[in-house]
C-alpha cells in the first residue's frame, strides 16, 4: 500500500496560509502511540483529507511510518501538499505521554475494560466459545477511560518519554519538520530544554494549560515562550490544552470550553509580543470548536483534533477512501461553521 521513503517531503507552505486565515487544522495520532501500521494509515488519511499538520511520537519508527503514509497520499493525489510532520516531546510528566500498564497477576479478565477503550487496545480474540483477552500497549494513548471499570487494581499509568533531546536532529533527518513541547509547569526546565534542542523546524508549537496550570501560570508560560522565540525563524504556535485526551470521552457539548477559556488568557498576554504568535485549541476538540471560540470573540488560529477524530475513524480503517471522506467532512464543516 505504501510507497518507499524519499529523502525529504515536499516543501510545506500552505500551513502558513491556513494560520493566516485562522483555519489551521492539526490531527493528533498520539505522543505515546506506537502502532506502526496504524500510524501509516492515519497519516495517509489525514494527508489525503487536507490536514495542515500531523502530530506523532518522537520515535524514529513513528516518523518513518508517518512519512510513508504521507508519501502514499501524495503519490495518489499530486495536487496535495504534505502536512507538517510534528513530533511531540515533554517537560516532566504529562498526560499525553502515559500509557496503561496491565498487571497480569491482578487481572481477572473480567473484560469490563474492553468496551471502554476507544483505541481497541483491550480486545477479545478467538472464538466466542473460547475467548482470549488481549492488551496491546502500542494502541494505548492514555485516555484513562478504562480505569473506572477495573475493580481489581490491575490497571495503572506508566509515564513514557520516548526521546532524548540529542536525538531530535536524527528525527529531523528522517522527515520531522515541526515540533511540539508540552511544558507542564516546569518553566525553568523548559527554558533549559528549549535552548539546547535544534531549531531547524518550520513550526514550533508549545502546549500549555491543561489541569496542571492555573491562569497565572499560563500567563507566565506565554510570556516566557514569547521571550524565547523572539528571534526564531520558525512559525510559532501556542496550543491551549483544556481537557487532554477528552475527545473520546462522553463529557457533553462543552468539553472544549476549558481550552477556549485558556486561549483567551493566552491571546490577552500576546498583545505585546514582538512577533506573530498563533494560538490553537486542543483537548475535547471537534468540528464545532473553532466556530464556538470565534463566536465568543476568542479568535484562535486553528484547532488540534486528536482522540475525537481517531474514535470517529476507528470503524473505517479498513476502507481508507471512506475514512478520508469522513475526515474531509470534519475539516470542511469546521471551516464552514467558523465562516458562517
Amino acid at each position: 500500500m505504501y510507497a518507499g521513503s524519499n529523502p525529504a517531503l515536499p516543501t510545506t507552505i500552505m500551513f502558513k496560509q491556513a494560520l493566516t486565515k485562522k483555519e489551521f487544522h492539526k490531527f493528533i495520532i498520539g505522543a505515546a502511540f506506537k502502532d506502526i501500521e496504524l500510524i501509516k494509515k492515519y497519516s495517509y488519511i489525514f494527508t489525503a483529507a487536507g490536514a495542515n499538520a500531523i502530530d506523532i511520537s518522537a520515535f524514529p519508527l513513528s516518523v518513518i511510518a508517518a512519512k510513508q503514509g504521507i508519501e502514499q497520499a501524495l503519490l495518489n493525489n499530486p495536487n496535495l501538499e504534505a502536512p507538517l510532520l510534528m513530533i511531540s516531546i515533554n517537560v516532566g510528566e504529562d498526560t499525553h505521554f502515559r500509557r496503561i500498564n496491565l498487571d497480569t497477576q491482578n487481572c481477572t479478565e473480567c473484560l469490563l475494560c474492553v468496551p471502554s477503550c476507544p483505541s481497541q487496545a483491550f480486545s477479545v480474540l478467538g472464538k466466542p466459545s473460547n475467548p482470549e483477552f488481549s492488551y496491546d500497549i502500542d494502541l494505548c494513548y492514555g485516555c484513562s477511560n478504562c480505569l473506572e471499570y477495573c475493580n481489581y487494581d490491575a490497571l495503572s499509568f506508566e509515564q513514557w518519554s520516548p526521546y532524548e533531546a540529542e536525538s531530535l536532529s536524527e528525527l529531523i533527518k528522517l522527515g520531522a519538520n515541526a515540533i511540539e513541547i508540552h511544558l507542564n509547569n516546569d518553566l525553568e526546565t523548559f527554558r533549559e530544554l528549549y535552548l539546547k534542542i535544534p531549531h531547524d523546524f518550520l513550526l514550533e508549537s508549545f502546549c500549555i494549560g491543561s489541569q496542571q496550570m492555573n491562569t497565572t501560570q499560563i500567563q507566565e508560560a506565554t510570556k516566557l515562550i514569547s521571550e524565547l522565540t523572539t528571534n526564531s525563524k520558525s512559525e510559532i504556535i501556542i496550543q491551549s490544552d483544556g481537557l487532554p485526551l477528552s475527545g473520546a470521552r462522553d463529557l457533553g457539548e462543552n468539553k472544549d470550553l476549558a481550552s477556549i477559556i485558556n486561549s483567551q488568557t493566552i491571546l490577552s498576554n500576546l498583545q505585546t509580543s514582538s512577533r506573530p504568535i498563533f494560538v490553537q485549541l486542543a483537548g475535547g476538540i471537534d468540528e464545532k470548536s473553532l466556530a464556538k471560540a470565534h463566536a465568543q470573540g476568542v479568535l484562535v488560529d486553528g484547532v488540534a483534533i486528536g482522540s475525537y477524530a481517531r474514535k470517529q475513524l476507528l470503524d473505517h480503517l479498513n476502507d481508507l477512501d471512506q475514512a478520508v471522506d469522513l475526515t474531509k467532512r470534519m475539516i470542511l464543516e469546521s471551516k464552514r461553521l467558523k465562516n458562517n
